[in-house]
């Protein structure tokens, strides 16, 4: 029997192919040059949350961060209004992550220690943080940001935005090794896949999830300084959509919605395959409403075809577990 993992990256391969097939027949511009690097302007901002988001589904409970978004929004408020104030930029982006982490210590302790379901912890903290956004702004955007900070997600090398250079690859290839070649990688798969089998196996499955919460905090803070550099504001409303943006992607590119199974590289493929519909989309012209509505149909068709591959992959684990 074939890897289900295998099976759907070369599934991805194909979807993505076939979005940019769709987005060339819809717009005569989306074969231009030009097309592709506002294309990758995209990718990085989604690619990270939905990183971030693939790490909490893998570890199992069933984790979910739909909090991720708003996270984004009031940390990139706190950055801008820090540096609006005399705080050096560089010093507020510090502050921001370390904000965001301590908001995702707050989905931490709601779901590992008071073991509140993580679809409601986190939706609880989504209506919160998103609150306190529109609350301290009256929904107006800050600015302030110095012209310089704009060449992190404005700038280009090699002509890619110098966002995917600093921030989207080496995140990738970080957690990347972590999931592949590290005991830490393992516990986050173990956790997933059967988590009492793993607490007797020595791992601290409570402690680790709370700590992928907070690395989701932090996630999102990069997302909003990304945001920030590339509007040169930061608004309430800049995370909105996100959250579900980030569990489209990570559920497409395999990872499986009750934990244990998943790659970030799907992930990644996945990101690219939503960013090409929705530029493909934009370029022809088709509502929003539309553009929502194909989404929605992609997370529907990969939640399916999770629930199939996924319950074969579980049950390959614990034969081979068996017999072990």
């Amino acid at each position: 029997m074939k890897d289900p993992l295998n099976q759907r990256m070369f599934f991805l391969t194909a979807l993505l192919i076939a979005a940019g097939l769709l987005g060339a027949f819809l717009s005569p511009y989306f074969l231009q040059a030009s097309t592709v690097t506002y294309l990758l302007q995209y990718v990085p901002v989604l690619g990270v949350l939905g990183m971030a988001q693939t790490l909490v589904i893998l570890s199992g409970g069933p984790g979910i961060d739909l909090s991720i978004g708003a996270t984004m929004s009031i940390v990139g408020l706190a950055i801008a209004g820090l540096a609006a104030n005399g705080i050096p930029i560089l010093l507020a982006c510090a502050i921001g992550i370390g904000l965001g982490g301590m908001l995702g210590a707050v989905n931490g302790f709601l779901v590992c220690i008071l073991h509140v379901p993580s679809l409601m912890a986190t939706l609880a903290t989504f209506f919160t943080y998103s609150g306190l956004a529109l609350a301290l702004t009256g929904g107006a955007p800050i600015g302030g940001i110095p012209e310089w900070f704009g060449s992190l997600a404005q700038g280009r090398f090699l002509g890619i935005p110098n966002h995917m250079w600093i921030v989207f690859l080496p995140l990738a290839v970080v957690l990347h090794v972590i999931l592949s070649h590290t005991r830490l990688g393992s516990h986050i798969y173990a956790a997933g896949n059967d988590e009492r089998a793993a607490f007797l196996s020595g791992v601290k499955v409570w402690h680790l999830r709370f700590a992928l919460y907070c690395i989701s905090g932090m996630v999102a803070a990069l997302a909003a300084i990304m945001t920030i550099s590339w509007f040169q504001a930061a608004r309430a409303d800049a995370g909105d959509g996100m959250e579900l943006l980030s569990v489209t992607v990570a559920v497409l590119g395999g990872a499986h919605i009750f934990g244990g199974i998943g790659r970030l590289s799907g992930t990644i493929l996945a990101v690219l395959i939503v960013t090409t519909l929705q530029v493909g989309l934009q370029l022809a012209n088709v509502s929003q409403a539309w553009q929502l509505a194909t989404i929605g149909i992609l997370l529907i068709g990969s939640v399916i075809t999770d629930n199939i591959t996924g319950d074969h992959w579980r049950a390959r684990v614990r034969k081979r577990s068996n017999q072990s």
